[in-house]
């Protein structure tokens, strides 16, 4: 009996431990992939009763682990983030309730979660934060399609340059060492154009070495291929030089594309649709050049053959009357 009034007052004059409350229990941050100087992770205690910081701890976790803590009694401040800019908090601020955290670089995402005590009373808050990918990243539609497209351009003019390779005139070894002056460039610019999520200098560097030298370069090897092979038939001659012509203003349109996209960020979708319909049309110009040397090549091949047919002739009837 005494055991059960002891429990009984204990339950009834139990010491009171307050809430520490949050503007907001939980928050999402979103951010996207453009460069800031701050980014802000919001938490802000609106029922502190001391006002004072030296009463009181915070401490901020990101995925579970410690990422930043502040002890008032201690005044010590421990940053595990100096790497993305974390600034520490001001005691200030803390008395005040803010215990936002400022980042001067963006933050890894994922959820950060805000832990305040103020002597025995204490609290929490969680904030997500996500990038927002509008366009370049890795697995987005805008990025695959312009990898794929200059993929699609480097597999033409590797095309052409088998083609060709018997051939050692001087407009033939110029036009290989442009071709593969195109392709190192284009391999280096889509390896700096996958170089993280962030729309960086970088980033920029990228789409702009993977889209405009190389296609230029591409043409120029194709225009000194066509001038090198003589084409006699004149509609391959114009269909050849058609294309290269379509190729000229496609890269044109594809140039101002990727200077439109590395001026906004994020790149607005009229630039990202000029710079895909410039790479996408191109291609299709540089395969009508395959085409157009091709049709040449069998027209050649055909007229050779015919040649040998009728120079065959002769010497068969020559035969029958030495007889």
């Amino acid at each position: 009996m005494i055991f059960y009034v002891f429990l009984l007052s204990f339950y009834v004059f139990r010491p009171v431990v307050l809430q520490l409350n949050y503007e907001k229990r939980e928050e999402n941050v979103r951010i996207n992939q453009c460069p800031t100087n701050q980014t802000i992770l919001p938490a802000r205690v609106i029922n502190l009763q001391k006002d004072n910081w030296r009463v009181m701890l915070v401490t901020w976790k990101h995925d579970n682990e410690v990422i930043y803590s502040f002890n008032g009694e201690l005044n010590l401040h421990v940053n595990k983030y100096e790497q993305f800019g974390l600034q520490n908090c001001q005691n200030e601020k803390i008395q005040a309730g803010d215990v936002s955290l400022y980042f001067s670089k963006t933050p890894p995402d994922g959820e950060y979660t805000c832990e305040t005590t103020e002597l025995s009373t204490e609290g929490s808050k969680k904030v997500h934060m996500q990038f927002v990918m509008e366009w370049l990243c890795i697995s987005s539609p805008g990025i695959i399609t312009i990898k794929a497209l200059l993929l699609v351009v480097s597999i033409c003019e590797i095309i052409f340059f088998w083609k060709y390779l018997h051939k050692t005139s001087g407009r033939f070894i110029s036009g290989y060492c442009i071709q593969i002056i195109g392709i190192i460039l284009l391999a280096v610019g889509l390896c700096l154009f996958q170089n993280g999520n962030l729309w960086n200098p970088l980033q920029k560097a990228g789409l702009v070495v993977a889209v405009c030298p190389p296609l230029l370069c591409f043409l120029i090897s194709d225009v000194l291929f066509i001038c090198g092979s003589k084409i006699k038939n004149t509609r391959a001659r114009i269909g050849c030089f058609c294309c290269c012509g379509l190729q000229f203003l496609f890269w044109l349109i594809a140039t101002v594309g990727a200077i439109m996209c590395i001026q906004d960020c994020p790149p607005s979708i009229t630039s990202q649709i000029v710079l895909i319909v410039g790479i996408l049309f191109y291609t299709i110009a540089e395969s009508g050049d395959i085409c157009c040397c091709s049709y040449y090549c069998w027209l050649n091949h055909k007229e050779g053959c015919s040649n040998q047919m009728v120079n065959a002739t002769p010497n068969s009837n020559n035969e029958m009357s030495g007889k």
